[in-house]
């Protein structure tokens, strides 16, 4: 809404942004609560690789203060495995993306280095299904764009519990 508002405004526009709760932003909101500290909803998974979203922040002028953090993805497991780590009752499994490959390479290498979640198999099969796009670019994302992601993990043969476990937790992040 907000950056939406901003290009609008860009163009001559003179938009009103309505906001569902008394604070500003979404789902990237922060404010303080009575103690000083800060609370903020996030924009949970925000890669370096958002080419729009980066240009945005130098626009506004706030490149300069994002605080980058070493990437990784952290699950809550349904079962506990060798490799797992059991907090509190929790089972958890990590996916560490390595901050000295761009992306999509540190992806691929998070995906082949978890051990708990995905097996060789299902690594594999994921792999290749990534190749393409990998390979295209842009040509070929668009040229997927007339599947859901569910409908292109089917149509490449990735397993579906690499979609319910992993990319569904993913994306709700």
């Amino acid at each position: 809404g907000l950056s939406c508002a901003k290009y609008l405004t860009d163009a001559g526009f003179r938009p009103t942004v309505y906001e569902a709760r008394d604070v500003l932003g979404g789902k990237v909101a922060a404010w303080k609560d009575k103690d000083g500290d800060w609370y903020e909803t996030g924009l949970h998974i925000f890669f370096g690789a958002y080419p729009n979203m980066l240009k945005l922040f130098e626009e506004l002028g706030i490149e300069d203060r994002l605080q980058w953090k070493e990437h990784a993805m952290t699950f809550n497991m349904r079962q506990e495995t060798n490799a797992s780590a059991n907090v509190d009752g929790a089972t958890y499994s990590e996916f560490n993306f390595p901050e000295f490959l761009p992306a999509p390479l540190n992806g691929i290498v998070a995906i082949l280095g978890n051990n708990d979640m995905l097996s060789w198999d299902e690594k594999i099969k994921f792999a290749m299904a990534l190749l393409p796009a990998i390979v295209q670019g842009q040509k070929y994302v668009e040229e997927c764009d007339q599947y859901t992601w569910t409908e292109w993990c089917q149509k490449q043969g990735v397993p579906d519990r690499v979609n319910d476990e992993v990319f569904i937790a993913m994306s709700k992040a």
